[in-house]
C-alpha cells in the first residue's frame, strides 16, 4: 500500500507549504505529495490526473480539505466513486473523513444520495418553470437586440435604397453584424416570401370597426381580411414579395400567394394591404409557384422570441 497526498492552490502566488506540512505530519512521505497550482474552477487538473493513473488497489489518497480536490459537489462524488471502484481509500484530514472505515464509506454514500435528490429536484423545478413560462408565451434566453418595430423600420430604411447597413446599424445602436442578420434575406435582391408567426391564443378584435386580426377562427372571408392587412413592406420590395407564409403555434398552417398585377394599397404609415390569393395555396400550387421555398404545409417552424415576421429568400 502507498499513501499519497494531494495539495492544490489556486494561483502561483499562493503558498502550498501549509497543506504540505499537514500531509507530511499525517504520515505521507514528502516525495508522495502532489502539488497542483491551478484554479479550483477549471475542469482540467493535470497533476490529479497523473496521480489517478498510477494508483493501485489498496493505495490511499489524503487531502487537507474537500475543496482542495473537488471542483464541485458532483466532481467530488465522482472522485469518491472512482476511488471505491478502484479500491483506493480516500482521507480528508481536517474534516475527519476516511473511506477505509465503515463510517467514512457511509458518509460518502449519504452525500451521493443527497446530491442525486438535489439534482432531480432542480431538474424537476426547472422543467416545471419552463413549461409554465411557455404556457404564458414567454421563453428564456437573451433578450433580442431589436424589437419587431425596429426591425420593420430598419427594413423600410434599407429597402428605400437611401441608407447603408452601417448607417442603419448606427441609427439603432447595434453592431453591423446584428443588422446584417436581420437583413440577410433582403440584401440579395432576390424574390422572397414574408413569414408571419402567430398563435391561436390571441384572437384580437378591433373595438372601433370590429375587424379581426391574427388567427380569427372565423370564415375564409374574415381570415383573408386579417391575413392581408397591414404589412410593413417597403414599396421597393413590392415586386419581389411572392407570398406570405403563416406559421401558427410553430407549424406552417397556410400559404397565400400574392396576386400578380393587382395594385397594393398603402396607409399613411406606408404599410401595405397586400392582394392575396383566396383560398390559400394547395401543396401542388406551392410547389409550382414557389419551388425553392423549402417549406410545406404542416412543417414545424418554431417561433423565435421577439421575431413575429421575417423574410426568406427564394
Amino acid at each position: 500500500m502507498t499513501r499519497y497526498g494531494y495539495a492544490r492552490v489556486s494561483t502561483r502566488e499562493q503558498n502550498p507549504e501549509s497543506q504540505f506540512d499537514i500531509l507530511t505530519r499525517a504520515g505521507v512521505a514528502p516525495g508522495n505529495v502532489v502539488i497542483e497550482k491551478i484554479s479550483g474552477k477549471l475542469a482540467s487538473r493535470p497533476k490529479l490526473d497523473e496521480l489517478l493513473e498510477k494508483l493501485q488497489p489498496g493505495d490511499q489518497v489524503s487531502v487537507t480539505r474537500l475543496r482542495r480536490i473537488g471542483r464541485n459537489h458532483q466532481h467530488l462524488l465522482d472522485l469518491a466513486k472512482w476511488f471505491e471502484d478502484h479500491e483506493v481509500d480516500f482521507e480528508v484530514l481536517e474534516q475527519g473523513i476516511d473511506t477505509s472505515t465503515p463510517i467514512g464509506r457511509m458518509f460518502f454514500r449519504f452525500m451521493a444520495a443527497m446530491a442525486e435528490f438535489d439534482r432531480e429536484a432542480i431538474v424537476e423545478g426547472t422543467l416545471e418553470g419552463l413549461a409554465a413560462a411557455r404556457a404564458r408565451g414567454r421563453v428564456g434566453g437573451r433578450p433580442p437586440a431589436l424589437t419587431q418595430r425596429q426591425i420593420d423600420q430598419a427594413q423600410l430604411m434599407y429597402d428605400s435604397g437611401e441608407h447603408t447597413v452601417d448607417e442603419i446599424a448606427e441609427t439603432f445602436r447595434v453592431a453591423r453584424s446584428t443588422m446584417y442578420k436581420q437583413l440577410a434575406a433582403q440584401h440579395t435582391g432576390h424574390d422572397c416570401v414574408l413569414v408571419v408567426y402567430r398563435n391561436t391564443r390571441t384572437r384580437k378584435v378591433d373595438a372601433y370597426d370590429n375587424r379581426r386580426f391574427g388567427e380569427t377562427g372565423a370564415s375564409e372571408e374574415v381570415q383573408l381580411d386579417a391575413d392581408r392587412k397591414w404589412w410593413p413592406i417597403a414599396a421597393n420590395r413590392e415586386s419581389r414579395v411572392k407570398a406570405i407564409v403563416y406559421v401558427v403555434d410553430g407549424v406552417v398552417i397556410r400559404v397565400r400567394g400574392v396576386v400578380p398585377g393587382e395594385k397594393w394599397k398603402r396607409d399613411d404609415r406606408g404599410y401595405a394591404d397586400v392582394p392575396l390569393t383566396s383560398p390559400p395555396l394547395t401543396e401542388l400550387e406551392i410547389a409550382q409557384r414557389l419551388p425553392t421555398l423549402g417549406l410545406s404545409l404542416g412543417d414545424p417552424r418554431p417561433h423565435v422570441k421577439g421575431k413575429i415576421r421575417e423574410y426568406l429568400p427564394l
